[in-house]
């Protein structure tokens, strides 16, 4: 199934990039290759996931991180709405 990236969710997997980066490249690059082989698992698997806090989504956790990611699926795509740090206060709506 095809997968779409909200503008929001790619400005996501940049912060978490350069904030991890300060502190270990390589802890960066570890979380990253993580986040992405999630997004890879949703894709073959749209229902995987967990159903979400926010009405309408779904919630996959990334593991051994405290990320999760927040998507919605539809006939077409299943569209990443979202990378949540799970310390965060989550927001009423993405």
């Amino acid at each position: 199934m095809k997968v779409l990236w909200t503008v929001a969710a790619l400005r996501h997997l940049r912060e978490i990039g350069e904030y991890l980066g300060d502190e270990s490249v390589q802890g960066a690059i570890s979380v990253r290759r993580r986040i992405l082989a999630t997004k890879r698992r949703i894709a073959q698997a749209p229902n995987c996931g967990r159903i979400g806090r926010v009405e309408g989504t779904r919630e996959a956790v990334v593991p051994r991180t405290a990320y999760i990611f927040v998507y919605r699926v539809s006939e077409q795509a299943i569209e990443i709405l979202g990378i949540w740090h799970g310390a965060r206060l989550w927001p009423d709506v993405f």
